[in-house]
């Protein structure tokens, strides 16, 4: 166990120590980073996280400009995903915005046994989101394709059922659910479609712009109502950024908690994290 140091180290020798214990870590600029979703932050973010690492996003009274730069990129990922106005933060990553997705589909329903059905191929992040909050999670088959099989999904409906989860870019293979489908089934059922684009949504309206036949996955379906997307995996920003969209205000209203001894007013956080780099969001 390392004991807390009796003297300081000046920087050559921190510099010197860091540089002796990273030495095993992979960098994307090695070139020998493949299976990473993450990228490479763009030489800009980087200076632009330098130049701003003091800003909290957590307190926006105190960072006022860094809080509307965060709307702002909320609004673009919401344009992204064909909404014409967004509702969310820029989080920690996908996790985060898959949890806050489920908090806010168990408020609205607010059943005694809440159930969300979700994916066999989910990200485990959903397996946090049902042990905190409570829900029990309904595992969905797979077709062959490995997408999910819509009419199991139907078939584990219950009134119990608060949400229903959608992948558009599954962490192993990258298959995307028949997000329109889901979004059918969905808006039959009287239930709100969460669609986990952490890894696809900055790939798939690119993909569709250069002429790729792919179905739609985002907000032009009715039936969907929030999406996880994160820019720190292909959209190059720097790591943590994640985002979470909600198509409309009651979802962020029903999962925000008031702080009060907060600069600026009347303040309410929906994220899970108090604290948030607001030069992330920059």
């Amino acid at each position: 166990m390392t004991a807390f140091p009796e003297r300081g180290m000046d920087e050559d020798e921190v510099l010197g120590e860091l540089e002796r214990l990273l030495n095993d870590d992979l960098t994307f600029d090695s070139g020998k980073i493949l299976g990473s979703m993450c990228t490479y932050p763009h030489p800009l973010a980087q200076k632009i996280i330098c130049l701003y690492m003091d800003r909290n996003l957590g307190d926006p009274g105190l960072h006022v400009g860094s809080r509307k730069i965060e709307e702002e990129a909320v609004q673009m990922l919401g344009d992204l995903l064909h909404l014409n106005r967004a509702y969310g933060n820029i989080v920690s990553g996908g996790t985060e915005a898959n949890i806050l997705a489920v908090r806010a589909f168990r408020n609205i329903a607010d059943v005694e046994n809440p159930e969300l059905i979700l994916p066999e191929s989910a990200h485990f992040s959903f397996l946090k989101a049902g042990e905190m909050l409570k829900v029990k999670l309904v595992w969905a088959e797979l077709n062959e394709d490995y997408s999910v099989n819509v009419k199991d999904v139907e078939n584990k409906i219950t009134d119990n059922t608060v949400g229903i989860v959608g992948i558009a870019g599954t962490t192993g293979l990258g298959v995307v659910d028949d997000i329109p489908a889901l979004s059918d089934l969905a808006q039959d059922y009287g239930l709100p479609l969460h669609v986990d684009a952490a890894f696809g949504g900055f790939v798939i309206p690119f993909a569709k712009a250069l002429g790729y036949d792919l179905p739609d996955f985002d907000f032009r379906l009715k039936g969907v109502q929030s999406i996880t997307i994160d820019p720190h995996k292909m959209g190059m920003a720097p790591i943590p950024a994640g985002g979470i969209i909600f198509r409309k205000k009651k979802f962020i209203e029903v999962i925000s908690v008031p702080a009060p001894y907060l600069a600026g007013g009347q303040i309410f956080q929906a994220t899970i994290t108090g604290t948030r780099p607001g030069a992330n969001a920059i």
